[in-house]
């Protein structure tokens, strides 16, 4: 290795030094100093000893440089051969391949050295053989700044080229090394260097000349020569470097060619190895990360080709498999939803047999599955209805309910609550206590049993509802909400709202203890009730403006109204206005209850005239007179006007003849269970006639439905007071003041009416 490096090496930058810079110098002196042949002869002499001592120690420093080097490549190759080539070893490959990358630099920077040393040399023997001359400095520094440059810029190329191929041997081209571990010398900097050192040429001898001549110093005999001379030693160091350049640039396209050849017939093993600093160099380590990557998804993807129809018979048979345990675990959790199907569908019946009423059920559950070859839906929405008998009257009751959760958590919480409400009806039919209870207390006392059930799931199960109850014979409806869309009136073709706030919250909440209150309503013949789950607000709505893919979730809780309207009230034309304007998103279930009523009793001419006259006798005085006109019209016509009931009440009322006073306010009532005020009239009778746990059944009625009524509350306390009920009447008391503090003064004036009727009680 080193016989086949150092000779040609060291001719090249020798020559290059002895063709270039050398003539230069010699060139120069001869125009510009003054000697006598003599002093020519010995400043020649001192030129050609100064100029060996820098070939000498330039090729000598080489020498011993190559040969170090060549010793290392010699004992890596006896480390190779005795199969020994551990880390150790690769380290110091490694490191002499980094000292190649840098090789060229160090001749670049000793060649500079060699000059300095050299020309500096000359200038210093010079004054000891008479020689010295003013001119010397300039062309000392002029010399530095001319032949220093271009000589580095030849030696870094000539020693580079003439390395690259021991980057190819075997011995150190497997080492890895990083990118930032060699001397990044870019082509950037390369010809910038390389113009700046053959622009420097044409400048120090223009520069040189012309001081030469303002001196008196520029012997120029035939200027023709001159240029001639000029040209030719200007032209071959500017040929020169080009060369070395467009070589270094050739040999990386083609090192970078050889490999994208290479990968482009599928060889994925080749590897680039960077042989220079330059930018060839610097893609060397791009080309190999491209080709580690296209070498590994080469090599995975013929992997996956050998195995691939064994792969994918075996993923076949796993999804087979795996195919084969979901239908299995599907079949299993569709009969549990089937089981469920069976149970709920007897709950959620609609069995109400009126001539009056009539109700209508539609139920759509999110949740479809497939059982046995047919389909069933699933959910937590659920309708019911019942005809119930409360103190011999007929009612209609309906429950409109959504249970939290999707699928089999929404179907348990509707499980249930239809298997509770089941049993309460089961328990009204045939329990006489139950069959004796007021509408009101029913139904405060079903609600409060519902909720107590999905109390006890401790927050994990709950259920919006509304319940709702119907008196046939009158219309009356008594309702709780609890957290459930509003009830819907529809009535002479509009629709609105029966409720503007939330009473309740759903069933299963905690903290509900106290405070039932029932919301009434009367309807008339040809109203029509409709009560739906929130699946009918929650629906995604088409855009208008743009395509049906955008949509967004319904945040207008008045757009039902106006899809009843648009229906009519039919809760078929309802869905199928809802699904023409949007997705309905969750379980919708809605009930109807169309309210016929009867024919009212129009009275007649001689009616309407018997009730005036009685009204007559009623304001000049003749109470009496009043009565028995009102008695005989009762007795000719017992179905007749039940205004005269209401009347004789009253009257029998101001002579303090009670008894007869509740018998005619009962038959009143019982047609008019929405006068409340005339229930309040009521109970006070009852009360004055001594039956005062009846008053107490009446009062309780009006509470329920009125809590805010501070009359019928103080009244009710005042009966519990007069039962010595003390416990029950501070009860009151205590919740009143805790659930309406602004009446204060209200509170205070009847709490000192009852200290004055109850002394002896603390108040």
């Amino acid at each position: 290795m080193f016989k086949t490096i150092f000779l040609p090496l060291t001719i090249r930058l020798e020559a290059f030094t002895h063709l270039v810079p050398v003539p230069f110098a010699i060139y120069l002196a001869s125009i510009t100093q003054e000697y006598s042949a003599s002093e020519w002869l010995l400043f020649l002499f001192i030129c050609v000893t100064s100029g060996t001592f820098m070939v000498l120690g330039g090729c000598l420093w080489r020498y011993f440089i190559l040969k170090k080097i060549s010793i290392q490549f010699e004992t890596l190759q006896l480390v190779k051969r005795t199969d020994s080539y551990t880390i150790g070893s690769n380290q110091k490959a490694k490191e002499l391949k980094l000292f190649l990358y840098r090789y060229p630099f160090y001749e670049g920077f000793i060649i500079i050295l060699r000059w300095f040393v050299g020309v500096g040399l000359i200038f210093l023997v010079t004054p000891f053989f008479d020689l010295y001359r003013p001119t010397l400095w300039t062309t000392f520094i002029l010399y530095m700044i001319m032949i220093p440059p271009i000589s580095f810029v030849a030696y870094y190329f000539i020693s580079e080229n003439a390395f690259r191929n021991l980057f190819k041997l075997p011995l150190i081209r497997p080492i890895a090394i990083e990118r930032n571990e060699i001397p990044k010398f870019d082509y950037f900097k390369r010809i910038l260097i390389s113009f700046f050192a053959l622009a420097a040429l044409p400048v120090t001898v223009l520069g040189y000349m012309l001081i030469s001549s303002a001196n008196g110093n520029l012997n120029v005999q035939n200027p023709s020569l001159q240029v001639v001379i000029i040209g030719i030693i200007f032209i071959f160091p500017l040929v020169f470097v080009a060369y070395l350049v467009a070589k270094a640039v050739r040999q990386g396209l083609s090192e970078t060619s050889h490999i994208l050849d290479e990968l482009s017939k599928g060889n994925f093993s080749v590897v680039s190895m960077p042989s220079s600093g330059d930018d060839f160099g610097q893609q060397s380590f791009h080309l190999n990360r491209v080709i580690q990557q296209l070498n590994t998804m080469y090599t995975e993807i013929f992997t996956l080709n050998v195995g691939l129809e064994s792969k994918v018979k075996e993923r076949t048979l796993e999804l087979e498999n795996s195919l084969e345990e979901v239908k299995k675990l599907k079949f299993q959790q569709d009969g549990d939803y089937f089981l469920t199907h069976l149970l709920l569908k007897p709950l959620g019946k609609n069995q109400v047999k009126s001539e009056i009423i009539s109700i209508d059920f539609f139920l759509k559950q999110k949740k479809k599955f497939e059982f046995k070859g047919k389909e069933y839906e699933i959910g937590g929405d659920l309708n019911i209805a019942h005809n119930v008998l409360l103190q011999g009257k007929k009612f209609s009751v309906f429950v409109n309910s959504d249970a939290m959760g999707k699928s089999m958590q929404g179907a348990g919480g509707a499980l249930v609550l239809g298997a509770v409400f089941q049993s309460i009806i089961e328990r009204t039919n045939l329990s006489s206590s139950t069959y004796n209870q007021s509408p009101e207390r029913w139904l405060k006392n079903a609600f409060i049993e519902m909720h107590k059930i999905f109390e006890g799931f401790d927050g994990s199960m709950l259920v919006s509802l509304v319940i709702g109850l119907i008196e046939e014979e009158t219309g009356f409806l008594y309702f709780i909400n609890a957290e459930h869309p509003w009830l819907i009136l529809y009535r002479d073709g509009k629709a609105c709202f029966l409720e503007n706030e939330l009473s309740y919250r759903k069933l299963g909440t905690k903290g509900l203890n106290s405070g039932i209150f029932i919301k009434t309503f009367r309807l008339f013949p040809g109203d029509t009730i409709i009560s739906g789950s929130d699946g009918r607000d929650d629906i995604l709505l088409y855009s208008e403006q743009s395509e049906a893919t955008q949509r967004q979730i319904n945040q207008d809780e008045n757009l039902i109204l106006s899809y009843v309207e648009k229906a009519n009230g039919s809760l078929d034309s309802i869905f199928e206005i809802l699904t023409k304007n949007g997705e309905i998103t969750d379980d919708l279930s809605l009930i109807r209850v169309f309210y016929q009523g009867k024919e009212n009793d129009n009275p007649n001419e001689e009616v309407s005239k018997s009730y005036q006259t009685a009204k007559k006798h009623v304001e000049l005085g003749n109470v009496d007179a009043a009565i028995e006109s009102l008695q005989k019209q009762i007795l000719s016509q017992p179905v007749t006007n039940k205004r005269f009931h209401k009347l004789l009440a009253k009257l029998h009322f101001k002579r303090k003849e009670y008894s007869e006073a509740i018998e005619h306010a009962q038959v009143y009532l019982e047609s008019h269970p929405y006068d409340i005020s005339f229930m309040e009239l009521g109970s006070v009778l009852l009360r004055k006639s001594g039956k005062i746990d009846e008053a107490i059944e009446i009062a309780e009625r009006i509470r329920l439905r009125e809590p805010k009524a501070v009359k019928n509350t103080f009244h009710l306390i005042r009966l519990y007071l007069e039962k010595d009920n003390v416990q029950r009447a501070m009860e009151l008391l205590t919740e009143w003041e805790i659930l309406y503090p602004e009446e204060k003064d209200r509170t205070k004036k009847w709490k000192q009416i009852l200290g004055l009727k109850f002394p002896n009680l603390l108040i």
